[in-house]
């Protein structure tokens, strides 16, 4: 016979788990880079178009979220690399990739798009050609030791809200705090 007790019991727990896991990594997320806050569509926008991202680009979207960017470039036909410390995260993810459906000549984005469960400090990035990030300011100058340190002379890094100390912004959109460096 079925204990429906049992079940709500169990439900419950795992709610509880779930719970304990997602505070766990936003407190993580917060201390490595930055808590997980999603870029709005028309940031989000502005950083592939500022890129410029092409098909054959490889990305990589340092603390990619929910995946928004990984798709939009995945759709310039670039190959999308998001780098994600929060497991939930990589998981929903995961399922926005499966659950992507192909255009009518067969092309489906997602395929393009690939998430790992992984700290992009301890990544080495060196055959990006662009770089997306949405750090917080105090991390910026650590961040920009590490893409100096990896990066292909070219690379270019678009940040959400904040720059690189002492570096040179190559273009921004200032109605989205956009903006566009080259290593």
């Amino acid at each position: 016979m079925y204990n429906t007790g049992m079940f709500l019991d169990i439900l419950f727990l795992t709610l509880q788990l779930g719970f304990a896991i997602l505070i766990f990594y936003l407190c993580i997320a917060f201390v490595t880079g930055a808590p997980f806050v999603p870029s709005t569509d028309p940031t989000a926008r502005s950083m592939i178009n500022l890129a410029r991202v092409k098909p054959d680009m490889k990305v990589y979207d340092l603390g990619s979220g929910n995946g928004k960017l990984l798709f939009l470039a995945a759709e310039k036909g670039a190959t999308a690399i998001g780098l994600e410390i929060n497991p939930l995260l990589v998981l929903w993810t995961w399922i926005r990739k499966m659950l992507s459906r192909q255009s009518k000549t067969g092309f489906n984005p997602a395929d393009g798009v690939t998430v790992r469960w992984q700290n992009f400090w301890h990544t080495n990035l060196s055959d990006a050609d662009v770089v997306f990030v949405y750090l917080l300011p105090w991390r910026m100058e650590k961040l920009a030791a590490k893409l100096k340190k990896e990066l292909k002379p070219g690379t270019l890094i678009v940040s959400n809200s904040f720059i690189f100390p002492n570096w040179k912004i190559l273009r921004q959109d200032k109605a989205t705090h956009v903006y566009v460096f080259r290593v």
